[in-house]
């Protein structure tokens, strides 16, 4: 089946591709590689993404909490949600589901309290359960279906595809709950929800949040560390940049984009934008052009 996906590999351009895709595409599957990049960068995305873990190791940390995800299982991640990877060597398939799209399959499916529903919080589920309801072998359905040429002959399937993931997901709740996180710190909890309601701002600084917190700025830098696995000034980077893309993914002039994101000097923006992606936002701007004309 992975000959039907397609695949990529130690790559950051997927997020916004996604976004642009899921609107006509309504599903999108893709086999996912990692060898030499060993963390994503901060980020959350507008539609739902499934992560079903073949191989290697990976540490997903959301708002103050690591999950540990193993091979066969599988990880829910509802629109909004931010989150940061990290892994050694890593194979996994996507499976990307446009929300409106979603939410009106189920809709004639369901009366208010009842059937099955659309996760809206993130969620781990054990191999067992995973590998008893053929999760895998749904994914690379929805792969294959992405090549039948009819339009609503692939939507049908899609739906189908989705009702019965859905009622899957119900399923495996039932009889197994969901993994929870293998710690968790509501400090970090506190600090980065506010740190993904403020990250424009560009006074916002480690002393201002320490305040906020009512902690010390030095035990603060510390507890973020250490259950973040980076500084509060990376995440706040990162989340910063992960805006920047979109608005330039939708055509905002750079200048604009950088300082209305937080970012006071655009030289120091440029270097590191270079850095976390390989290239300059130009180069990325017209990397995303060429993607979506494939």
């Amino acid at each position: 089946m992975k000959s039907f996906m397609t695949p990529y590999a130690d790559q950051n351009i997927t997020q916004e591709l996604a976004n642009r895709r899921l609107p006509l595409d309504k599903v999108v599957v893709g086999w996912y590689s990692n060898r030499e990049v060993h963390k994503s960068v901060t980020h959350s995305h507008p539609y739902h993404e499934y992560i079903y873990m073949i191989g290697g190791k990976a540490l997903y940390l959301v708002d103050g909490s690591r999950y540990e995800l193993h091979p066969g299982e599988l990880m829910l991640i509802p629109p909004g949600v931010v989150h940061t990877g990290f892994y050694d060597t890593y194979d996994r398939l996507i499976l990307q589901i446009d929300d409106a799209f979603w939410q009106e399959t189920l809709a004639p499916l369901s009366l208010p309290g009842t059937g099955p529903a659309i996760p809206d919080r993130l969620m781990i589920f054990h191999e067992g359960p995973v590998h008893k309801w053929g999760v895998r072998g749904l994914i690379e359905h929805a792969a294959v279906a992405a090549g039948i040429p009819e339009e609503k002959e692939k939507e049908l399937l899609y739906r189908s595809l989705l009702s019965g993931l859905a009622i899957i997901i119900r399923q495996i709740i039932v009889e197994d709950g969901v993994g929870h996180p293998s710690s968790t710190s509501p400090l970090v909890a506190l600090v980065t929800t506010y740190l993904q309601q403020h990250f424009r701002e560009p006074d916002l600084n480690v002393n201002a949040l320490a305040r906020y917190a009512y902690v010390s700025r030095e035990h603060l830098s510390r507890a973020f560390k250490e259950y973040t696995m980076q500084s509060i000034h990376g995440y706040l980077t990162e989340l910063r940049m992960q805006s920047c893309r979109r608005d330039i993914a939708d055509g905002k002039r750079i200048l604009d984009a950088c300082l209305e994101n937080g970012f006071s000097n655009y030289s120091s923006f440029l270097k590191t934008f270079h850095k976390l992606y390989g290239v300059t936002p130009q180069e990325y701007r017209a990397q995303l052009r060429t993607a979506m004309k494939q």
